[in-house]
C-alpha cells in the first residue's frame, strides 16, 4: 500500500505495543507520520480523517474508523473471550487488521495460506506477550521479554526525557518483526521440499542437497528419522563441509546420540576413532558431526547408526 498515513499515539513514556503497532502500520503502509501528542483538541480534530490511524489513543476500538485503542472501560477483547486469556492491546489489535498486509511486504511471493500461517504464528509468538504485559499481566520468562527491551529506551527517573528515543524503537520494532517474519517464513517455504527430501539406510537418514529448516518437519511427520545429512554452503554456493545432526522429537530428546568415541574430537583424532579418513569435527554433546565430503558423511551417518544398534543390541 502507497498510501501516506499519519499515526497517532501518546507522548512520553512509550511501551512495546505502541511501538509495535506503528511499525506494522509502516510496514504496511511504507510512507507514514508519527504524532505523538495526548492533546484531545488535535486527536478529536484527526479523528475519521481517512489517513488517520489512532494507536493506543482516543478511547475506542473500531478498526473500520481506524481506532486501535484498549484503554476503554470495555477494553479491546481477548484471544480467548471464554477464559478471559490473552487480551488484546494496541500492537494485537493493529496486527489483526494489518498482519497480513506486513508480511507479505516482507515476502509478496507467499500465497494467502502462508500469509495466514505466519500472521498466527507471529501472534502466538510475539505480539500477544506485548500485549498481555502491557494490560498488565504478569509473564515469567527466562530473560528480558521484548517489552522490558523496548522500555529500556525510556528513561530513568533521574533523566531528562530528551530526545524522543521512540523513532528508535519503532525502527527496533520493525527490524525485530521482519527478522521473526523471514525466519519463520523460512520455515513454511521449506516444509515441501524437505517431504520430497531422499531418505536411505532404511529410512533413518534424510539427506538434503542445501541447509533447510527441517528439524521440525522431521520431528512431526517422519518418527523413522534419526539423522539429517546435509551440506554447509557459502553465500556464492560453494560446499564447505557436509554436516550429520541427529534429529529431536517433539520435546526436543535426541533421537540417538552419535558415538561416545568421537565426542568432542576433531581432524586426525575423528579421523581415527571414527574410519572416516574426510571427517571434520564431532560436538562435545554428540548431536552433531561434519565431514569434508558427502560420502565421508554418509559414511559417519551410517557408522554412528550401527554403533546405536549395537548398543541396544547389546
Amino acid at each position: 500500500m502507497n498510501q501516506k498515513i499519519k499515526i497517532f499515539t501518546h507522548d512520553r513514556i512509550f511501551h512495546a505495543d505502541d511501538a509495535m503497532a506503528a511499525a506494522v502500520l509502516r510496514m504496511a503502509f511504507r510512507n507514514v507520520e508519527v504524532i505523538r501528542t495526548r492533546d484531545q483538541s488535535i486527536l478529536r480534530a484527526e479523528a475519521d480523517q481517512p489517513d488517520s490511524f489512532f494507536v493506543d489513543v482516543g478511547g475506542v476500538y473500531d478498526p473500520a474508523r481506524r481506532m486501535f485503542d484498549h484503554h476503554q472501560p470495555s477494553g479491546a477483547g481477548f484471544r480467548n473471550p471464554e477464559e478471559r486469556e490473552w487480551p488484546y492491546a494496541s500492537a494485537g489489535l493493529v496486527w489483526k487488521e494489518y498482519g497480513g498486509d506486513a508480511v507479505r511486504a516482507v515476502l509478496s511471493v507467499l500465497n494467502d495460506r502462508e500469509v495466514g500461517e505466519i500472521v498466527r504464528y507471529i501472534d502466538d509468538v510475539v505480539i500477544k506477550s506485548i500485549d498481555a504485559v502491557d494490560c498488565g499481566v504478569r509473564l515469567r520468562s527466562a530473560g528480558p521479554s521484548l517489552s522490558k527491551l523496548f522500555s529500556s529506551f525510556n528513561p530513568s527517573w533521574y533523566e531528562k526525557e530528551e530526545p524522543d528515543a521512540f523513532p528508535l524503537v519503532m525502527d527496533l520494532a520493525q527490524v525485530l518483526l521482519t527478522n521473526f517474519i523471514k525466519r519463520y517464513a523460512g520455515k513454511v517455504m521449506a516444509r515441501d521440499r524437505v517431504r520430497g527430501a531422499q531418505r536411505i539406510m532404511g529410512g533413518q537418514v534424510i539427506v538434503l542437497d542445501t541447509c533447510l529448516p527441517w528439524a521440525t518437519v522431521v520431528g512431526d511427520e517422519m518418527p523413522d528419522v534419526r539423522v539429517a545429512v546435509y551440506p554447509v554452503q557459502t553465500d556464492d554456493g560453494k560446499i564447505l563441509q557436509w554436516q550429520v545432526r541427529v534429529a529431536v522429537n517433539a520435546d526436543m530428546t535426541l533421537r540417538l546420540r552419535l558415538p561416545e568415541s568421537w565426542a568432542g574430537l576433531d581432524g586426525s583424532s575423528l579421523a581415527e576413532a571414527s574410519g572416516e579418513s574426510t571427517a571434520v569435527f564431532c560436538h562435545r554433546s554428540r548431536h552433531l558431526a561434519g565431514a569434508l565430503t558427502k560420502a565421508g558423511a554418509m559414511h559417519l551417518a551410517e557408522a554412528a547408526l550401527m554403533v546405536e544398534s549395537e548398543r541396544l543390541a547389546a
